[in-house]
């Protein structure tokens, strides 16, 4: 199959690159037109990411045929409350719009398309329509184990009503992606792990896991010569790093400024509120990073410390790639093929932070050598191009 035709269908823009889901899709769009295959990209616009829709369109229309439809998915407390009686996924349904499917369905009766790669499981309620008038091959990228982030949320979580109605929407999401990976061709977890959680689900699935992947000519190898300046990254409105963020500074910032200061803490990501950090002491807050690489190498280590989460963190092998010595719960690295002490350093708790951050400041660690091993481990397992051409060839034998 000389010229492969594909339809990413999505629940989001991929504009900016300020989050992982958005360069996860943006990086296969990008590398699936460089591979020569004909592109289009279907795309819900969520009016509270304020996504800049000129600029969007002028980036993403150099790789795909583009198309943009507006949606409101903000929480409705009367249809949070109506889903919660009928035990269906709110979380879901708030990404259905009967104009963008009714678009959709237009769009594949009057042009033959060989793939359509679904973007998640916010994406699913398509899946019905899709299947009415698409007779090619149908694939899901699961960017995540959505149910998992939602059961950690919740065992995480100390108000015991918040904890309940937390689990209430774990079950939910279960429930609804056992659903919708039985009425797919093939299932593509981004990590191993993943594609077990799924496969105890269906089992008769057709799994491939195919990691999210990082464009090498952006991120340029740059190795930090100190570790004084930390930093976190990433968006605001993803509970896990909401929850990770807040568990980071009243446990661990606290730590760590007390025994060193030198010290700084950078945040930044989209939707943060750096009013909740201004006084907070050695802190800077960047609320708009314009460019994502710049903000990287400006600083020297990459802290994860998600307590809850799933799929693979983008941002880490990011950090990896530009030459940044990360720091990672392992929650936070699962899904990466790391060693401990070899790719990045793994600390679960405040004390385990601390420890590390001595043991680097006494020289008991030698980050130089982690940070190289980090980029090698990159630029042979994570490169966006070479996964894509991998996925593109898993599809061309499963259409033989």
């Amino acid at each position: 199959m000389e010229k492969m035709k594909i339809l990413q269908v999505s629940n989001r823009v991929p504009w900016p690159l300020n989050e992982g889901g958005n360069i996860g899709i943006y990086n296969y769009t990008k590398a699936y037109c460089e591979l020569g295959y004909d592109v289009t990209l279907y795309c819900l616009d969520g009016q509270k990411h304020n996504t800049p829709i000129k600029e969007a369109t002028s980036e993403l229309s150099k790789y795909a045929s583009l198309y943009i439809h507006p949606i409101d998915t903000d929480i409705n407390l009367d249809d949070a409350i109506k889903h919660l009686i009928r035990n269906k996924s709110y979380n879901v349904s708030r990404f259905y719009n009967a104009t963008f499917e009714s678009e959709l369905i237009k769009l594949l009766s009057n042009e033959s398309f060989d793939v359509v790669q679904l973007e998640g499981t916010f994406v699913g309620p398509y899946i019905a329509s899709i299947r009415k008038v698409f007779k090619g091959l149908l694939s899901l990228r699961m960017h995540n184990v959505e149910f998992e982030i939602w059961q950690r949320l919740a065992q995480n979580e100390k108000n015991p009503l918040k904890k309940l109605y937390l689990k209430i929407l774990a079950r939910q999401l279960e429930k609804y992606e056992s659903k919708i990976i039985r009425q797919v061709d093939t299932i593509v977890p981004v990590t191993d792990q993943d594609l077990y959680k799924f496969r105890k689900l269906f089992s008769e699935g057709v799994y491939k896991s195919i990691p999210a992947g990082i464009n090498l000519n952006t991120w340029k190898f740059s190795p930090s010569k100190s570790t004084n300046r930390w930093y976190h990254i990433g968006s605001m409105e993803w509970h896990a790093n909401a929850e990770a963020v807040d568990w980071y500074m009243k446990e661990i910032h606290p730590l760590i400024i007390k025994n060193n200061a030198n010290y700084t803490l950078n945040l930044a990501g989209k939707g943060i509120d750096a009013n909740l950090f201004r006084s907070m002491p050695q802190v800077t807050v960047t609320e708009n990073v314009e460019n994502a690489y710049d903000f990287v190498n400006s600083n020297d280590v990459c802290i994860v410390p998600l307590k809850s989460g799933s799929g693979i963190r983008l941002k880490i092998l990011e950090a990896m790639a530009a030459g940044k010595l990360v720091i990672s719960t392992t929650i936070g690295a699962q899904g990466i093929d790391y060693i401990d002490g070899k790719h990045l350093l793994i600390a679960n708790t405040p004390s385990e932070f601390l420890s590390v951050f001595i043991e680097i400041n006494n020289h008991q660690i030698d980050f130089q050598a982690i940070i190289k091993n980090a980029r090698i481990l990159i630029e042979e397992n994570y490169a966006t191009k070479a996964l894509a051409k991998k996925q593109s060839m898993f599809y061309q034998g499963l259409l033989k």
